[in-house]
């Protein structure tokens, strides 16, 4: 019987704190998430719309997560309000090879009208104790726009520190370390 497996047998759905819990994504989600590209924000530090709906970038989106369950590279998963069963936003590992190093980063990103309630703190918390306790990484990263102050406060409230700056996809980002 073969026993080997992979790290992204490891990486669990249904992760739970008293207010979310975490599921992973479908194509069913689309419509939820095309929410999260109605704030300009969005397009600020993250990505370009390239005359592409609403619809179409969620689409787009979620077909990268599904791709990165499959390919073994883990992948943001949805993150509901227990209370209210609404997708509130994404948040979950990705494994990066970050100057030819390959690292464990957790990657928060909520719909703007669920900021400043403590959710993107509470997952990435959840995520980045998952990774450690699973001995999937000794640390993890966030990587970060250099000007996204609300990412970087998120990084320092789970008690990230700022480790180094780099190019990555052909931006800069600072990385911050658990």
């Amino acid at each position: 019987m073969d026993q080997s497996f992979s790290l992204q047998d490891l990486y669990e759905d249904r992760l739970e704190t008293q207010r979310i819990s975490t599921r992973f994504l479908s194509r069913y989600d689309v419509e939820a998430w095309a929410e999260f590209f109605e704030n300009d924000a969005t397009f600020e530090f993250l990505l370009e719309r390239n005359g592409k709906t609403n619809i179409e970038m969620s689409e787009d989106w979620i077909k990268h997560q599904l791709q990165r369950y499959d390919s073994g590279t883990f992948g943001l998963q949805a993150i509901i309000d227990r209370k209210s069963k609404k997708m509130v936003g994404q948040c979950g590992l990705l494994l990066q090879k970050v100057d030819n190093k390959l690292e464990i980063e957790v990657g928060y990103h909520f719909i703007q009208k669920y900021w400043g309630m403590g959710y993107a703190t509470e997952a990435a918390t959840l995520f980045v104790d998952f990774a450690i306790e699973n001995q999937l990484a000794q640390s993890v990263i966030a990587m970060i726009h250099p000007n996204n102050l609300k990412s970087i406060r998120v990084a320092e409230k789970i008690n990230m520190k700022f480790d180094f700056e780099t190019e990555f996809n052909s931006e800069t980002v600072k990385v911050y370390r658990s």
